[in-house]
């Protein structure tokens, strides 16, 4: 389960580079070739180009991305006023980069249980999923605590 920001547009599947690249070194030559453009580079020269830049592009999000969770994590972590006046904005800022903040330890794959013992989880930090991708930018944190399995963090035994 998501917090924060759930009224995010759901993305069917996520993208990944190899599949943009062929989608577009597949659609470029006729679309220039519809434009009236006289010379249309060679299949591999295009193919280099495209790849190039559109690797160049994932990088660059995976970069901001990781740096907007980074910031969020931090000021999640913090108590009082601070935290409060800050986390609508970060929330829609979040939402607006289709980012996930991720709450909830039954999503085990996207935190590292750093300490503790026990059958329960306290939540150290949420979790940050890219939504267009679907891969963990920043994996949360978890501690172990004395509780019944399945209890969630935040509850009282």
């Amino acid at each position: 389960m998501t917090t924060g920001v759930a009224e995010a547009p759901v993305c069917p599947d996520p993208i990944d580079a190899m599949t943009v690249i062929k989608g577009v070194t597949e659609r470029v030559p006729k679309a220039l070739e519809a434009a009236g453009v006289d010379e249309v580079p060679a299949s591999g020269a295009l193919a280099m180009a495209v790849r190039r830049a559109v690797l160049d592009e994932f990088r660059t999000r995976a970069q901001f991305a990781g740096r907007v969770a980074e910031i969020d994590a931090l000021l999640w972590s913090r108590t009082g006023d601070s935290r409060e006046a800050v986390n609508g904005a970060m929330t829609a800022h979040l939402r607006e980069l289709r980012l996930l903040r991720v709450t909830e330890p039954e999503e085990s794959d996207r935190f590292v249980v750093t300490e503790g013992e026990g059958d329960a989880f306290e939540l150290l930090s949420p979790a940050y999923v890219d939504e267009l991708t679907g891969k963990v930018i920043l994996a949360g944190q978890l501690r172990r605590v004395a509780g019944p399995a399945g209890m969630k963090w935040g509850e009282e035994a």
